[in-house]
């Protein structure tokens, strides 16, 4: 019998558990004489404490049909969970009971649920751990943070979300709850509200209650540094504005404060580390420090241009999500015009230094026109990412703006010859969306 793994999200984590969550029983209690206790059950996920729960779990339902579990993972189970119960994919189980009600096991429940809703009414899906309600949102309202001097955003738009504060780190935090609970209110009411008409807002399960577990630092920080000026750089005039200002907290000041705060010192708080080059910051063993004594996952975006020990002492530690270096190039001369300094080589250099076998380590192609938009370049990129043994590439543009005819043959070629090698494409945030259909073609292999 396989070992049963918890499905957390997106990933699947080997031997972990889903959290000692209190079933809520007032919500259900009475489960057996409501609408829908005539339909069939069927319980969804296989995590390593359902053998802890299950018996809670059918006392609050009844006995299910089956157990569901994503395709991907079916043959890491027995055929028959406990010796009784079918373990079969989601369209099969559907297939077999059309109309049964869907109980979800996990604790973190959000992607599972709503890859479950693209099958069935929302009605249907419920919940033994998960506090997740049914409304617009999206991936960041409720439980993301994009922090700077003296103000936030409580999502990725943040040019018309910025939000005056002050205060404490503590008192910022603060601050950022009431207003995304009053904002999520707002948008749940009908009312008025900053996320009207955002193309980032759809209707799915989202948690009931605010929670932070992300904070992104991006190059809006006094003390923020990056020692290269690429071409491209849209903030790079804001380095310099950063150098004069001497209010606010800089990124260690803001860490060390919040590292003091037990409440967020917990393995799902994750902190994007994408202010410059971090490696570059002159706090930026002191932070390392910090980052070792918690218990948080941290992205970095870095340049590589810099070979740190505390940095590769943090990489061993299994708590990176993943780092992400922009190459941009596949030669020395290309990278010394995009970039302003002729070190592709120490990147290189650096790439292999760093311990990443076991990290998620993606290298981005930012396609310029006129620059690097040839085949030479394209080329050059590629064999640097298997020379270094990289796994994911990460495809962009300049700031959004769409692919000629020329950038999307070269994009096309990478894209066969990372699917030859078995490597992974995935798309930036600044793509063009008719450039994000091509890709996701591409990838798909619809084309």
């Amino acid at each position: 019998m396989a070992k049963i793994i918890k499905m957390e999200d997106n990933n699947v984590l080997i031997g972990t558990d889903d959290g000692d969550i209190n079933i809520e029983e007032k919500e259900t209690s009475n489960f057996q004489n409501n609408e829908n206790s005539n339909k069939p059950i069927i319980f969804y996920g296989i995590s390593e404490s359902m053998k802890r729960d299950f018996d809670k779990f059918v006392a609050k339902t009844g006995e299910p049909k089956l157990i569901v579990e994503k395709d991907e993972n079916l043959d890491k189970f027995p055929k028959k969970l406990f010796d009784k119960y079918d373990v079969v994919s989601l369209d099969e189980a559907l297939e077999r009971y059309p109309n049964a009600t869907i109980w979800v096991t996990y604790g973190r429940a959000k992607n599972a649920a709503n890859r479950i809703l693209k099958k069935v009414e929302p009605e249907r899906i419920k919940f033994f751990k998960a506090k997740l309600e049914y409304r617009l949102g999206c991936n960041y309202l409720g439980h993301f943070i994009d922090y700077r001097v003296d103000n936030f955003s409580p999502c990725c738009v943040s040019s018309n979300s910025k939000v005056k504060t002050s205060g404490s780190i503590s008192d910022r935090i603060a601050h950022w709850q009431s207003y995304v609970t009053q904002l999520i209110d707002d948008i749940k009411n009908n009312r008025p509200n900053k996320c009207d008409d955002c193309r980032k807002l759809k209707l799915g399960f989202w948690p009931k209650k605010v929670k932070l577990d992300y904070i992104c630092f991006a190059t809006n920080h006094p003390g923020d540094v990056c020692n290269l000026r690429c071409t491209y750089c849209f903030v790079k005039n804001r380095f310099e504005e950063l150098k004069n200002i001497k209010d606010g907290y800089t990124t260690y000041e803001t860490l060390k404060q919040l590292s003091q705060m037990p409440e967020y010192d917990n393995p799902h708080m994750c902190i994007e580390l994408s202010n410059g080059e971090f490696c570059a910051n002159k706090h930026c063993d002191e932070i390392f420090e910090i980052l070792l004594r918690n218990q948080w996952k941290i992205r970095f975006v870095s340049n590589m241009t810099i070979y740190r020990e505390k940095f590769a002492e943090f990489l061993k530690t299994g708590r990176t999500v993943n780092v992400l270096t922009s190459l941009d190039s596949g030669t020395r001369e290309t990278y010394k015009a995009i970039k302003g300094v002729d070190c592709l080589d120490k990147v290189v250099e650096n790439i292999k230094k760093y311990p990443l076998e076991n990290v998620d380590f993606s290298l981005k192609y930012i396609f310029l026109d006129g620059v690097n938009d040839n085949e030479t370049d394209v080329d050059g990129f590629y064999d640097i990412v298997k020379q270094v043994g990289c796994k994911t590439i990460v495809i962009s543009s300049d700031c959004c703006k769409p692919f000629t005819g020329k950038m999307r043959e070269l994009a096309k070629r990478l894209i066969i010859k990372a699917q030859q090698d078995n490597l992974r494409v995935i798309k930036s945030s600044y793509l063009a969306s008719e450039d994000c259909k091509f890709v996701d073609e591409l990838v798909d292999g619809t084309e």
